[in-house]
């Protein structure tokens, strides 16, 4: 019996721990920032399929009971995983790194990265840690409906891929790939992950004009002004990967983004729900590598700045308003 552990409780992570548990896995799932934003336990996920359009009513999955769920990243690692998937949002991408840093002598199993920043990580990667770290590109979406009941949107092939393809880590994406496929998630092995991850970082980088908004991708798409802005995103994301080296062929990678987005269909994203609910957002994580990029080589990139810009201010904005609510909850507790 394989077992598994998730760090992050959020729709993908929950997705995971359902479906590898219902291969027989145990699955143990940690709060990426401990009890802070996990204030009860999730014991119990509810799973449905909304993936064909055929169909009146969404495909029931079933009910699963985890193995467990912790707050506490020594305690977590400490059950010696077989696999230990990242699975959370970006703006907790650099402080999971560093815990698992802290407890990288409890490491025994290769680490996969799902992220969708394509250079969030890299400080990480590039560490000595003794096992395997994996990337992996998620093209899929699992919306969260009320207490861990679980919706699945739409599910297409998804990549992993190593920076260093060694003995070992080609090992362990093979058996990492061996249960992603039988859980149904269609992953393949891809040795120009980092390719791949730059195009996923177009796209979230282009769909977070949704934000602006507060609409889905599939009607964003067929509006023709913030149609205009995404295309014109997804043309400066094109410029920059070429002269990078991320993109071969510009042309190619612009219609590809664009039709990708095109086939989305409709339903308020991670980010549109953030912005909706006034939680801080990951676009300003996403974005802000793309623009540094851009200034590094010297490509005008007037639309991702701008986008840019405005989560720059909205999460700080949001941050700061967080911190004076709590501040004066405590004076007035004082």
């Amino acid at each position: 019996m394989l077992r598994i552990g998730i760090i992050g409780t959020g729709a993908v992570a929950c997705y995971l721990a359902h479906q590898c548990k219902k291969q027989g896995c145990q699955v143990f799932l940690l709060s990426s920032r401990g009890i802070r934003n996990q204030i009860s336990p999730i014991s119990q996920i509810q799973l449905s399929d909304d993936t064909n359009n055929d169909q009146v009513i969404s495909r029931d999955l079933g009910s699963i009971i985890i193995d467990g769920h912790c707050t506490d990243y020594t305690d977590f690692l400490s059950k010696d995983f077989d696999q230990l998937y990242v699975c959370s949002k970006t703006v907790s991408n650099q402080h999971i790194c560093q815990q698992l840093s802290r407890n990288k002598h409890r490491l025994r199993s290769p680490v996969v990265i799902f992220q969708n920043g394509f250079t969030t990580e890299q400080t990480f990667i590039d560490e000595a840690l003794g096992v395997t770290v994996i990337r992996g590109v998620l093209n899929f979406s699992v919306t969260l409906h009320g207490k861990q009941n679980l919706r699945l949107m739409f599910l297409k092939t998804s990549y992993l891929g190593c920076t260093e393809l060694t003995e070992q880590a080609e090992a362990d994406i093979l058996a990492v790939l061996d249960l992603l496929n039988r859980v149904g998630i269609p992953f393949e092995g891809c040795e120009d992950i980092a390719h791949k991850a730059f195009a996923k970082n177009t796209l979230n980088a282009a769909a977070s004009v949704c934000g602006l908004v507060r609409i889905g991708v599939y009607t964003a798409m067929r509006n023709y002004a913030s149609r205009f802005v995404i295309q014109s995103i997804i043309d400066e994301c094109a410029a920059i990967g070429e002269k990078t080296g991320y993109v071969k062929d510009s042309e190619s990678f612009r219609r590809q983004s664009v039709g990708y987005l095109m086939s989305i269909p409709d339903f308020n994203s991670s980010l549109v729900l953030d912005v909706i609910n006034g939680r801080e957002t990951e676009a300003d994580t996403l974005l802000a590598s793309l623009v540094k990029l851009s200034q590094r080589i010297d490509i005008a990139t007037p639309n991702l700045n701008f986008v840019y810009r405005y989560f720059d201010f909205y999460n700080t904005y949001i941050t700061q308003s967080q911190t004076f609510t709590k501040t004066i909850l405590v004076e007035g507790d004082a």
